[in-house]
């Protein structure tokens, strides 16, 4: 059984499947604003020679990211995870660029705190908080949610928390291959864990909210 990654929140469509055994392959495409008309058909084509049956649970970025693109992204995993009937997984962005920054940096060490933002709208920050450890090779939250901030108050948090890392999607050399493989390691850790997410549960999120702890792994 294989499972499939979708990240649609940029102008890069990623997508990503894997078996855990013989079987990982990752492709992008630069699609900007045509997402809509374009997904499905590189969706049939990546997925051969396997089936959708052959498919055990899928994941998505969930956002922040394009308005546009992280509903589609989001609505497809839901459909598909629904026709399926198979667990849908929804990771956010924060947690997955976290989570690629902590796998591929030999820098990084057992407890240190990882800041992650990427730029809203007037003035806004989407931040997140991770503490990596190092030995269960997961993310964990301090007291501070993931969350849409102002950019003032976002700077008063990184200046009152202790932070070893700091990183946005510019600052980091992260590509989109490794933000698709960060989806699935953080989705493969909650299906080990005994996770099976409803599609219902999984939203799209586009910093609306005050505060957003994501399914379980952000």
């Amino acid at each position: 059984m294989a499972v499939l990654a979708l990240d649609t929140t940029t102008a890069v469509l990623t997508l990503g499947i894997t078996d855990f055994n013989t079987l990982e392959r990752y492709q992008t495409w630069e699609i900007g604003r045509e997402i809509s008309q374009y997904l499905h058909q590189h969706l049939a084509t990546f997925l051969q020679p396997l089936s959708w049956s052959d498919l055990e649970w899928l994941v998505v970025a969930q956002g922040p990211g394009s308005f546009t693109g992280t509903r589609m992204g989001v609505v497809t995993g839901r459909l598909l995870a629904q026709h399926l009937q198979i667990p849908l997984f929804g990771i956010s962005n924060l947690a997955a660029l976290a989570y690629a920054y902590a796998t591929t940096v030999s820098k990084i060490h057992v407890g240190d705190r990882i800041a992650v933002e990427i730029p809203g709208q007037r003035g806004s920050v989407y931040g997140g908080l991770f503490i990596w450890d190092a030995h269960q090779q997961t993310l964990t939250y301090p007291h501070q949610p993931i969350g849409c901030f102002p950019s003032q108050e976002w700077q008063q948090i990184l200046v009152r928390e202790p932070i070893q890392h700091h990183i946005t999607p510019t600052s980091s050399s992260i590509n989109p291959q490794q933000i698709c493989q960060a989806l699935i390691a953080l989705g493969h850790q909650q299906w080990l864990a005994g996770g099976r997410s409803s599609w219902e549960a999984v939203l799209p999120y586009y910093g609306t909210q005050a505060a957003y702890a994501g399914n379980s792994q952000g």
